[in-house]
């Protein structure tokens, strides 16, 4: 049985900008965990 998804003409175009600002917005909110990790790490080092 042939399971079909009936889209909008402007759904896939919406999906990529959607997907693309929700991997924007994890970015932003990734960035400054990175920067602490980091630093976290630089300290451990320099600590040795």
């Amino acid at each position: 049985m042939a399971h079909r998804h009936h889209h909008r003409p402007d759904g896939p175009c919406h999906f990529s900008l959607m997907s693309l600002s929700t991997y924007r917005r994890l970015l932003m909110a990734a960035a400054p965990l990175a920067l602490l990790w980091l630093a976290v790490a630089w300290a451990m080092g320099a600590w040795r």
